[in-house]
């Protein structure tokens, strides 16, 4: 049951970050319109819950290393997200103004190609199981 979770999370990330590809500036004003609103720091407990399961793979599964760290990082993004939302908003923010329309727009990409990797990882730990 865990590893049919973390392949169907494989499955959406690597959508996810297709459509982040194809659709940048749509993405980012996604992004942009989440941190501007009241309930983004419920994001900080989706992502503790969605990050989670990457922590419990099973060591026998020769991609549990990776997806460990992985996990572990998502996991703890997830309280501070909960406890500094502004902070996290402002440095959102900040970031935009410093690299502009077209660095942002790469910055989008680039997480877009992260999502993909992991999503990978993750439909590749299913298959090795």
């Amino acid at each position: 049951m865990l590893l049919l979770y973390i392949f169907i999370l494989g499955l959406y990330l690597v959508v996810v970050g297709l459509l982040e590809i194809i659709f940048p500036k749509i993405v980012l004003s996604f992004w942009i319109k989440l941190l501007s609103s009241k309930i983004y720091p419920l994001y900080g407990i989706i992502v503790i819950l969605a990050g989670f399961p990457l922590t419990q793979v099973p060591s026998s599964n020769p991609l549990s290393t990776p997806l460990f760290i992985i996990g572990l990082i998502v996991v703890f993004s997830g309280p501070f997200i909960l406890i500094y939302p502004e902070k996290v908003r402002n440095l959102f923010f900040h970031g935009l103004d410093e690299l502009g329309q077209r660095g942002s727009l790469f910055a989008i990409i680039l997480d877009a190609i992260a999502r993909i990797v992991v999503g990978i990882l993750c439909i590749s730990a299913y298959i090795l199981r």
